[in-house]
């Protein structure tokens, strides 16, 4: 039905529409806003992502052998956390590995880069063992100094053969 023919009529009385509030919907709009912000940033935080690396500088070790080590294991020192590890690349024939350091901690020269175990079964983790150098690595460069995984499996797989092939060894001096 259309009312404006209605309105247009002599006599009759015209609806009144109620006045827009400004300060309501600007508060409402800008509540919205904020919680959007709000969580844009718990997404980015939960995501580990992060918007600068002002405080963080990268150091690369080379190890040959980095079995079980992932993207973003940690870095400590003494078990405190200090960095993460940022990218494993293979330069055959070693495993180019590079540590995104806290700016705050600074490593020698003669420091040792090790690949460790956090308990048992645990992940893996690079453990830094301090050293008595006078001298710091600059950013963006390589730990001399490396030791890498002891890998249980190698280890008794070794010992196995050492043991049968002493017995084949004996056998065939018969």
């Amino acid at each position: 039905m259309d009312q404006s023919k209605f309105n247009n009529q002599p006599g009759s009385a015209a609806l009144a529409v109620p006045k827009r509030s400004f300060s309501l919907e600007f508060f409402v709009g800008l509540f919205a806003m904020a919680g959007v912000g709000a969580a844009a940033y718990l997404a980015v935080g939960l995501a580990g992502l992060e918007l600068s690396s002002k405080d963080t500088y990268l150091i690369y070790a080379e190890f040959d052998n980095i079995s079980g080590l992932k993207y973003g294991a940690s870095v400590e020192i003494a078990g405190v956390p200090i960095g993460e590890v940022s990218d494993i690349v293979l330069k055959d024939p070693v495993a180019k590995v590079t540590l995104k350091l806290t700016r705050s901690v600074k490593l020698k020269d003669d420091d040792i880069a090790s690949i460790r175990t956090k308990g048992i079964i645990g992940d893996r983790y690079v453990k830094i063992s301090r050293g008595g150098s006078d001298k710091y690595i600059e950013e963006g460069g390589t730990m001399v100094e490396t030791e890498s995984v002891i890998d249980i499996e190698d280890v008794i797989g070794k010992v196995v053969h050492s043991l049968t092939g002493d017995k084949e060894d004996d056998e065939s001096k018969k």
